[in-house]
């Protein structure tokens, strides 16, 4: 079983179940085996070649596209083997893959695998994994330099054993903490505290939305003011004319979310944004914290945003 082997590889708990997508080519769904895969805190989908697929690198990008944009999920294909050169040009095309047991890169994750390493994980200090970036701002906001035992910081977040040791030696990697054993105890301890610890982490810190989409302003939704809705209530930013709401990806409203256009909707819309992990982690008084909405905002070129946000983060009482 794929689930299996994924375990064995990982360490993590892993669950994988079977999906069908409608509105393809033939030849996306056609011989190939498709999967919802949940792992270290994050979704993708994972599409698993046939034998028959005699698809290159560029190919397989295209397709890659084409499920995203069908799923909202980052995507991986999983193959039986896989030679030196095309691993090689996987990885230039930035395309995930997984050839069980030895070769596995998903950059999403943070995760990569090599003959080089045989069995051994190896943590990409590069970009932080959703269950780093959480115990990143748990120990920002909490922490304020003083060790945090790192038990209490997984029980706080809803983290594994697996996911918080994970997260901890990335953190570690990156520069950002340091540990030390008190009794029978792991404590952390950030290397800084608020503003600068949060320039120190900024090139490795994730954007936590997932998509964006368009529902009627009528439909009850639990989330938090986000975007620029959140950042015009903390500077001199005008609102927008479409309020922005967080939602998490895994809550239960999502499964009843109808996406719509405004172009064509006749009532007023709510933007919601599916984020990585749950924004009420960190939420204050209806709205999400500085430094995800920082990251949630890093792709928004309006200069009076990027200025504002910027007089914030500097004026924020961390």
């Amino acid at each position: 079983m794929i689930s299996d082997s994924l375990k064995t590889a990982f360490g993590l708990s892993c669950n994988i179940e079977p999906i069908r997508l409608k509105g393809l080519p033939v030849y996306m769904t056609a011989g190939r085996k498709l999967y919802k895969v949940s792992l270290g805190g994050e979704t993708f989908m994972l599409a698993e070649l046939s034998e028959k697929d005699r698809f290159g690198a560029a190919a397989l990008k295209k397709q890659m596209n084409g499920y995203y944009e069908k799923t909202g999920m980052n995507v991986a294909f999983c193959v039986d083997d896989i030679s030196r050169v095309q691993r090689d040009a996987f990885v230039e095309k930035g395309i995930p893959f997984v050839a069980l047991p030895d070769q596995i890169y998903l950059p999403f994750l943070g995760l990569m695998l090599s003959n080089n390493f045989k069995k051994k994980l190896a943590l990409s200090a590069d970009k932080m994994m959703p269950a780093t970036q959480c115990v990143f701002l748990y120990l920002l906001y909490n922490g304020n330099s003083r060790p945090v035992i790192k038990k209490q910081a997984a029980e706080d977040l809803g983290l594994t054993k697996t996911s918080i040791t994970r997260a901890s030696e990335q953190l570690k990697a990156m520069g950002l903490i340091s540990e030390k054993k008190t009794g029978r105890e792991t404590e952390m301890v950030a290397v800084a505290s608020g503003l600068e610890q949060y320039e120190r982490a900024k090139a490795y810190l994730i954007k936590p939305v997932q998509r964006s989409f368009f529902i009627n302003v009528s439909v009850p939704v639990h989330g938090f003011k986000a975007g620029e809705s959140a950042l015009s209530d903390q500077s001199m930013l005008g609102k927008p004319k479409t309020d922005v709401l967080a939602v998490y990806k895994g809550s239960e409203d999502v499964q009843s979310l109808q996406e719509i256009d405004p172009r064509w909707n006749e009532g007023p819309a709510v933007m919601i944004e599916l984020w990585k992990y749950d924004p009420g982690l960190f939420a204050k008084n209806g709205t999400v914290d500085p430094v995800s909405l920082a990251m949630s905002l890093s792709d928004n070129e309006d200069e009076r945003v990027q200025g504002e946000l910027q007089d914030y983060l500097e004026g924020y009482k961390w």
